[in-house]
């Protein structure tokens, strides 16, 4: 018995929606015949389906049909579009989950129907290698299980209130670029230096796996941990003093303010 029963209607299968479907396979929370999936690129979804042993539908009008359950995983942009498209088969029964950025709760219901189910989530790049983080948020308590059964294939899960859904985007749906553009950045100045391509990854790379599995497990804080590496007149005292002088902090906080702001944008779009 799989812990979600009935059909998941997966809408959009590109980076994210193939890949929580990935998580929800590889943990068992559904089997492949309880999935229907459907894209505009036909060729994406054929890709997903063979890889996957998922059925691929003609039209997101029969997926709504044959499916209890609806990620909604394409562009925000699409949204009017694929809602178009589907509207004559929406019932209240009908859940429906969605990964849409700056998309809320309430141009939901508006789109596709006042009565309807609907959870929030936001899922951060982390679920392609089944360690992503999802904020969730949504008013029934049974449909937020539900989505917390399908994203926990792919990482952790934290219910968060809706007002504060562009600041999770901001800081963990946008995060992981933050981390790759440092890694990029201390990869190109090792290179500079000297070190082969392959070595300077591999030194960068490694590090910050190294530094995120110590803050996840080792029960300090990043600050103590910051403060434990940094030994008085050494090496790494003399890199943060630069990052301090060039107001490192204020850049974060720029940077997180302005995907925030980004994200109330699109939801006025």
């Amino acid at each position: 018995m799989t812990k979600i029963q009935g059909h998941l209607g997966i809408l959009g299968v590109g980076n994210m929606g193939a890949s929580i479907l990935g998580g929800l396979l590889a943990k068992g929370i559904v089997l492949p015949g309880q999935v229907l999936i459907h894209d505009q690129v036909s060729e994406k979804a054929e890709a997903v389906s063979k890889e996957w042993k998922v059925e691929s539908v003609r039209n997101s009008l029969e997926l709504l049909k044959r499916s209890n359950i609806v990620l909604l995983a394409f562009k925000p942009q699409d949204l009017k579009q694929a809602v178009q498209e589907f509207s004559g088969a929406v019932q209240e029964g009908h859940l429906f989950i969605s990964i849409l950025a700056g998309t809320s709760t309430r141009k939901l219901r508006e789109a596709i129907g006042q009565k309807v189910k609907i959870v929030r989530a936001m899922p951060n790049l982390g679920v392609k290698v089944r360690e992503g983080m999802t904020a969730l948020n949504g008013d029934d308590e049974s449909s937020l299980g539900i989505a917390e059964e399908i994203f926990s294939g792919c990482g952790k899960t934290v219910r968060v209130e809706e007002k504060h859904f562009d600041l999770v985007t901001a800081l963990s749906g946008s995060g992981p670029a933050y981390f790759f553009l440092l890694m990029e950045l201390m990869i190109e100045e090792g290179v500079k230096e000297g070190l082969k391509r392959d070595q300077a990854g591999e030194l960068a790379i490694q590090t910050a796996l190294g530094a995120s599995l110590l803050a996840q497990s080792s029960g300090c804080s990043p600050d103590k941990l910051r403060q434990m590496v940094t030994s008085k007149g050494g090496t790494t005292e003399a890199a943060l003093k630069v990052f301090e002088n060039h107001q490192f902090a204020k850049i974060i906080k720029e940077a997180i303010q302005a995907a925030q702001k980004r994200g109330r944008e699109l939801n006025q779009d």
